[in-house]
């Protein structure tokens, strides 16, 4: 079994913490925060054999903190918080991609590595299944028609709590400069495909 990282550890949803104090208060938060670790434990020991693509970092949190909401607060909004806290995130991404990418030739080193960053990323090895709509030097068009991501979310049967990562991830893709970017669609949202558009905008700040 791999080795279980407590959702405190995480870089990123450690910050949630802050959060749900603000909404619950320090007791009720500290309560809802030691269940999604039992939580999170549990997942681990349970799915870490169908978690091939390494996933779970990402998946379990999310999916752990999100069943412990809906036990405690039945009536609460939790995929609404996680969805809110999901783009936050996604904009502190975004602004250290922003920054990342300041430098002249980083982003002309993403436009020569467009095509083999995308078919990388899409790959099966990691997991997905695509269909490429357009691929040249500069704009490269994929259409994710399944994510390992949401596929380990269903398995463990809170397929909405991927919304959390396609939040992040809708934001934090825009941070680069010079590559322009656009997704439509999302499987977990209930659509056909994730329908990623990149390509090579020198105007884009």
């Amino acid at each position: 079994m791999k080795k279980t990282t407590a959702i405190r550890r995480s870089v990123i949803y450690r910050n949630l913490y802050p959060e749900m104090k603000a909404i619950f208060g320090a007791e009720e938060a500290g309560c809802i925060w030691r269940y999604a670790e039992h939580i999170h434990q549990h997942l681990h020991a349970k799915y870490d054999a169908a978690d091939s693509y390494h996933c779970g970092r990402f998946v379990f949190p999310a999916a752990a903190i999100y069943l412990a909401l809906k036990k405690r607060h039945p009536d609460y909004d939790a995929l609404g918080l996680l969805r809110s806290f999901g783009t936050k995130t996604g904009e502190r991404m975004r602004k250290l991609i922003h920054a990342a990418t300041s430098l002249p030739f980083v982003p002309c080193l993403i436009r020569r590595n467009l095509s083999r960053i995308m078919h990388h990323a899409s790959s099966a090895e990691l997991g997905y299944t695509r269909r490429i709509v357009y691929d040249t030097n500069d704009r490269s068009e994929v259409d994710i028609l399944s994510c390992p991501l949401y596929d380990l979310a269903k398995k463990i049967g809170v397929p909405e709590a991927c919304r959390t990562i396609c939040a992040m991830d809708k934001v934090y893709m825009t941070g680069f400069r010079q590559i322009g970017y656009r997704r439509t669609k999302s499987v977990a949202e209930g659509d056909d495909c994730c329908d990623y558009r990149l390509w090579w905008d020198k105007q884009k700040k």
